[in-house]
């Protein structure tokens, strides 16, 4: 017997009947926030990094223009006051007569005024204005006039490349700009690395650039470049860091002397005689 109409209209329902329920949760809350604290820091963190080596750039490039157009005899004029008189000894007019005849070699167009510290610092620098200080440790790592020529003349060619202001300069910009985009000095704090990372490059530069002029300096003054790398081969030998120069101020010492000597195979600067160091130079 044939089912009935009504049969066939039922039997849907009790298979709807049966179905189970599975409850779902809808695919938004509008209750729920989408917030992402942590990844938002990152991103907001980023950008101010981000617009900080951009405006260092900018900054950095206004600075270096603005030093180009600066002339020498006003730099003198504002600084050259700054340090005082040297104190006479025989290292002082030793060092100021090297120094004099080693300019003769470079483009520095005003005079350079040596002072001698007698300290066990091995080091040398410049201030603007041409002021060289030149400590008794650095001659105490040296031993002949050649190498000391070099040091010379790689302050010299700082002076000529204007490297003071540059530095001074850069710096006074990132002080400016983290104080700016923080809000304060301490906050500052937050980017110093960033900010270390970019002056450390641009003095790395400025440095190997330097070893390259008075590399020039050292073969147009003596004939030859003998003993340019003396002090950097004596300071090696005290450098036991392992770790990158990312953020120090000088290239790491083996990539210096790596430079010179690729410097003077292409330019085919020699080596020659040495002169030593008089006596009297060194202080009782």
């Amino acid at each position: 017997m044939p089912p009935t109409k009504t049969a066939s209209y039922l039997l849907p329902l009790e298979r709807i009947l049966k179905m189970a329920y599975q409850p779902r949760l809808p695919k938004t809350n509008p209750n729920i926030g989408r917030q992402r604290p942590l990844q938002d820091l990152l991103l907001i963190g980023s950008a101010l990094l981000a617009l900080l080596f951009l405006l260092y750039w900018l900054l950095g490039l206004a600075i270096d223009k603005a030093i180009n157009q600066l002339s020498p005899e006003l730099e003198q004029q504002w600084f050259a006051n700054f340090a005082s008189k040297p104190e006479p000894s025989p290292q002082q007019a030793y060092l100021q007569q090297l120094t004099q005849d080693l300019q003769k070699c470079s483009t520095v167009p005003y005079p350079v005024n040596v002072h001698f510290i007698d300290k066990a610092i091995a080091n040398a620098g410049v201030m603007p204005g041409g002021t060289m200080l030149v400590y008794r440790g650095l001659l105490e790592k040296l031993d002949s006039e050649n190498a000391l020529a070099f040091i010379l003349a790689h302050e010299l060619a700082h002076l000529q490349h204007r490297d003071h202001l540059r530095g001074f300069g850069r710096a006074l910009v990132l002080a400016v700009i983290t104080s700016t985009l923080t809000g304060s000095s301490g906050a500052g704090q937050i980017f110093l690395p960033a900010t270390e990372f970019g002056m450390a490059q641009h003095s790395q530069q400025r440095e190997l650039a330097a070893d390259a002029a008075a590399l020039t300096m050292l073969n147009c003054h003596y004939g030859h470049t003998g003993a340019a790398e003396v002090f950097f081969h004596a300071m090696l030998q005290l450098d036991t860091s392992k770790l990158p120069s990312w953020f120090d101020s000088h290239p790491k010492l083996q990539l210096r002397l790596n430079a010179i000597q690729q410097q003077r195979q292409q330019q085919g600067y020699s080596l020659g005689t040495l002169t030593p160091l008089p006596a009297a130079l060194m202080p009782k």
